[in-house]
């Protein structure tokens, strides 16, 4: 009994720790984007701040990794909407 409640316990505080190191990537990329889009475009309004904050974290790698090419807010606003 004590096995396999040590063995739940080591696998609970793993999953635990995983998800809260993803929920940390993700919050780190949503940073990340805001951060550059604004440096880009200037302050951005509150709505597009919002809803990249919504984004799943492939989304947001996809909006940081193309901040180079795009020309204005609407290239980026095809992720979003």
């Amino acid at each position: 009994l004590k096995e396999g409640l040590k063995e739940g316990l080591e696998k609970g505080l793993e999953e635990g720790l995983e998800k809260g190191l993803q929920k940390g990537k993700r919050e780190e990329r949503i940073t990340t984007a805001i951060k550059l889009l604004t440096k880009k475009f200037g302050p951005l309004p509150e709505e597009l701040k919002s809803k990249i904050s919504k984004l799943d974290s492939v989304t947001l790698e996809i909006i940081i990794d193309g901040i180079f090419d795009y020309e204005s807010l609407d290239d980026v606003k095809k992720y979003i909407n």
